[in-house]
């Protein structure tokens, strides 16, 4: 195999999103011992992915270095997953040289393959292109070639967004920053664009490679270190006005002091994939949160002592020499017939309307009276103050989170900046002013079945 392609398909011959101590991760089992898997993509109720694995003991597709080829395949997430299309995608994807890895939506498959050679020669090998599928009426189609594909240089590694308008992939063509550089292209009008490279903020002198674009503003990618290893690291970067922010590594374990890249994952960027060559051969590695997932969490009631009092009987005062007063029962008393008052805290509150005698102060006749029950709302609570800064640290408690006859067990802090944090009291900083969410999930007891309870509320903050 050409040296660009052992770049572009044999990775390893060259080579805190989220508080990721939470993180675990373990080869799938269609990772082998013998042989190299990488390039996971979601497809349907599963994932493809490339393996140069022997397909059985006669027939072996070899590369002039007597390297084996990679083919695409297709591992199932679950025991119920549906594979309805995939014998006919592995079918149009695969050929006698390599393909693979694959970028999909709904009905559009972008995958990489080498270019054919002029004339058929059974192992010549040659530059990586981009071919795109549609599927229609339940059927994908036969690939064509990327408009912009250049049989001198390499084109692959895609990743497609969800409405299949816009088209991530790696090259080496001329004019980039580096020997392998990241562009986008956008389909539009019933074509592809000129390909954009992303700029320097992603690409660098060195090499990026396997972009996956997340929610349309998110972009995940390899790149190697300028250090003595020259490994390759996964990073990510927002698309922000418009422009990339400065990407940010990933912490272990998913990357490690080996080559890590291929990263996917789902909408809670908990769970996914990644390649690694961490234990010899590249290597497909699931990760997943070992915390709780925390979903339909309720908007968090702050607490409120303060009431607003007026009573619907009334008399009239006019000639007489008494006036309205409120008796809180919390040692404070309010002359007026309407009145707002907050209590000291939660308790038994024993409240009356009286009419007072101006001449001797005494209660004249007694309007209303009723015992008020003030109460704490139930359930996790999150105590912060409302000035916040940038760069400065923000305690967030969840002492007085209450639940009458529960012993909670864990505390855990998830922001919308994907910080996840575990502790009853915590602090961080924050290093841009806007709007946060704040998730306070709490564990407690089993119930009958044995499953740990949970509960969560949201709130939100404004960093300044």
């Amino acid at each position: 195999m050409k040296e660009l392609i052992s770049l572009f398909i044999l990775f390893s011959l060259v080579i805190n999103v989220f508080s990721q101590q939470f993180i675990e991760i373990k080869k799938i089992k269609q990772s082998t011992k013998d042989y190299s898997e990488f390039g996971a993509s979601y497809f349907e109720d599963g994932i493809v992915y490339c393996s140069n694995t022997r397909e059985n003991i006669i027939i072996s597709r070899q590369n002039t270095e007597n390297k084996s080829l990679y083919n695409v395949y297709f591992a199932p997430l679950n025991d119920s997953a549906k594979n309805t299309n995939v014998e006919g995608l592995l079918k149009i994807v695969n050929t006698i040289y390599n393909d693979g890895p694959i970028s999909s939506n709904e009905n559009t498959i972008v995958f990489s393959r080498n270019y054919e050679p002029e004339k058929f020669v059974t192992k010549e090998i040659t530059n990586v292109g981009l071919f795109i599928s549609n599927k229609v009426d339940n059927i994908w189609q036969n690939p064509v070639s990327f408009p912009f594909n250049d049989k001198k240089y390499n084109f692959g590694h895609p990743s497609i967004n969800k409405s299949g308008n816009t088209l991530f992939f790696t090259s080496d063509q001329p004019g980039g920053f580096g020997k392998f550089d990241i562009y986008v292209s956008y389909f539009k009008n019933g074509t592809w664009s000129a390909p954009e490279n992303l700029g320097k903020e992603i690409n660098s002198s060195g090499i990026e490679l396997s972009p996956y674009i997340f929610q349309d503003n998110r972009l995940y990618f390899s790149k190697n270190n300028f250090d003595s290893t020259y490994n390759f690291d996964i990073f990510y970067s927002d698309l922000q006005n418009g422009n990339w922010t400065k990407p940010i590594r990933l912490n272990e374990p998913i990357n490690s002091s080996f080559n890590d890249f291929g990263f996917i994952c789902d909408n809670t960027t908990e769970n996914g994939f990644f390649t690694s060559d961490r234990k010899g051969n590249d290597d497909i590695y699931k990760f997943y949160s070992t915390l709780p997932a925390f979903e339909s969490c309720d908007t968090m009631i702050e607490r409120n002592y303060c009431y607003h009092f007026v009573e619907q009987k009334t008399v009239d005062l006019d000639t007489m020499p008494v006036v309205y007063e409120w008796d809180f029962g919390d040692s404070t008393k309010e002359k007026s017939f309407e009145v707002d008052h907050c209590f000291p805290g939660p308790g038994a509150y024993n409240v009356s309307l009286n009419m007072i005698d101006t001449l001797t102060g005494d209660i004249y006749k007694m309007i209303a009276s009723y015992l008020l029950s003030v109460e704490d709302p139930i359930g996790p609570y999150i105590i912060c103050t409302n000035d916040v800064k940038v760069g400065a640290a923000v305690e967030f408690d969840g002492s007085q989170s209450i639940l009458p006859d529960k012993k909670i067990d864990q505390f855990i802090w998830l922001f919308s900046d994907n910080k996840k944090f575990v502790g009853q009291k915590i602090s961080r900083t924050f290093d841009k002013p806007g709007i946060y969410q704040i998730n306070l999930g709490v564990t407690f007891d089993k119930d009958e079945t044995g499953k740990v309870q949970k509960q969560c509320v949201i709130k939100e903050i404004i960093v300044e």
